[in-house]
């Protein structure tokens, strides 16, 4: 029998219906069909499409069964957090959410056969809270992100908790060992009950507030019952005792000692700097008002004989420590330099070979052409740069001036340091120094 045409009624029923929700057990995973009743899904089973699927789902059944599982499970999850979040559910209510939709993951394709053992396997993987009661199985959604949160702060808490204990050990410490010193017993404050010989007996208090010293109580000489020289002795021994008691707070003190130094020396190079800027500009001033033959008087600090950092020499300085973090990483390969083999994993004929990067297979990676003509794929841990004699053409290939093409001047041997003359690009004629490993002979 064949279709009815287009726009009649029974065509418009036929479409009416197929837009709607099917019997689930009239469905056929495999091939995505939604067959109308028994008849129409006994003529699928049948068909030659249906069989050809079913060949290429027994090849690997594991892989088709895994796919529709874990479709099934992030659908129902995705629902499950969108439409209740966090709240107490019967797990069948999400169920009939879920099968709303027409092209939906049956679960007769899953490793799940029914709905409680997709509920328990929820409950097991720690996804979701299950509890079950004469209803039926309840699930709530466990908010991950939320557990997280609640655990850094729980733990930050607990820090502070044990700080703010330490800190009060400590202060505990210091009152006992001061009382210690003093000579005092340390004893803990208890509470004792307030004792009334009479019960009548009012309390009064003299504050004095009103009192001042007169003029002859100002004048009298204050006695102290201790020598000067027993405190003295007293301090020493005290400092003795602490220092015997406490090496943690010696080591503490010279470290802040250190940083306290360092902070002053760093304050004292700033406030230099200024007054170095200040004096070349009065200079400026002097010798722009003498005569023309007249000669600046000589100066006699010291720092006035050292070399004098202009601002545009400081705001040079500045860039090139910018340049050079940013163009510093822990990858120096280029194509094109030539590079010397240091590892002997290749044998004893390829050790200390030089050739030339043809390509980068990655960052650290490179395929080298040896001069015998063999292309070789080399880590850029086993190769090493390659200085040319004085004059030669080298690729800087790390630092500041990374990728600069530039001239060997010199060399200093001293320091393992090249001195080398940019000869392209924007930065042409400038010098640079670099260290041995921060760039290459070109090939």
């Amino acid at each position: 029998m064949g279709k009815h045409e287009r726009g009649t009624p029974k065509d418009i029923a036929n479409r009416i219906k197929s837009k709607g929700l099917q019997k689930l057990r009239w469905f056929c995973q495999m091939c995505q069909k939604q067959c109308r009743d028994q008849n129409g899904f006994k003529c699928h089973l049948t068909s030659e499409s249906h069989q050809r699927q079913l060949l290429l789902v027994a090849e690997n059944t594991s892989s088709f069964l895994r796919q529709f599982s874990k479709e099934f499970e992030s659908n129902f999850m995705q629902i499950l957090k969108t439409s209740f979040g966090t709240k107490r559910v019967r797990a069948n209510e999400v169920y009939q959410e879920y099968i709303k939709d027409k092209g939906h993951v049956h679960m007769n394709s899953t490793v799940w056969h029914t709905l409680t053992g997709f509920v328990m396997y929820l409950g097991k993987s720690g996804k979701c809270k299950i509890d079950q009661n004469e209803k039926g199985w309840y699930i709530q959604y466990i908010d991950q992100e939320e557990v997280i949160r609640r655990a850094e702060e729980a733990k930050r808490a607990k820090a502070e908790k044990d700080d703010e204990e330490r800190q009060q050990e400590m202060i505990n410490a210091q009152v006992r060992r001061a009382l210690e010193l003093q000579g005092g017993e340390v004893a803990e404050p208890q509470a004792t009950e307030l004792m009334r010989t009479d019960e009548n007996e009012k309390i009064t208090l003299n504050l004095n507030l009103d009192k001042k010293p007169t003029l002859e109580e100002l004048r009298k000489p204050v006695f102290s019952g201790v020598s000067v020289f027993d405190q003295v002795k007293t301090k020493k021994e005290d400092s003795r005792s602490d220092e015997e008691e406490r090496p943690s707070s010696r080591r503490r003190d010279r470290s802040r000692d250190r940083e306290e130094r360092r902070d002053r020396r760093d304050r004292e190079t700033k406030k230099e700097r200024r007054s170095r800027s200040r004096s070349h500009d009065r200079d400026k001033g002097r010798r722009a008002e003498s005569p023309r033959g007249g000669r600046p008087l000589p100066s006699t600090s010291k720092r006035d004989a050292k070399p004098k950092k202009s601002a545009l020499d400081e705001i040079r300085e500045q860039q090139e420590w910018f340049k050079e973090k940013k163009n510093r990483k822990d990858h120096w390969l280029h194509e094109g330099i030539v590079v010397k083999i240091i590892t002997k994993k290749l044998g004893e004929d390829y050790y200390k070979a030089k050739g030339v990067v043809k390509s980068l297979i990655d960052e650290y990676t490179a395929s080298v052409k040896l001069d015998d003509g063999v292309l070789v794929k080399l880590d850029q841990a086993h190769v090493e740069t390659v200085i040319p004699k004085v004059g030669r053409e080298m690729k800087i290939v790390n630092g500041a001036y990374r990728g600069c093409i530039a001239k060997l001047e010199s060399l200093d041997q001293d320091a393992f340091c090249l001195n080398l003359r940019i000869t392209e690009g924007p930065m042409n004629g400038r010098t640079v120094r670099v260290p041995y490993e921060d760039a290459s002979k070109l090939a």
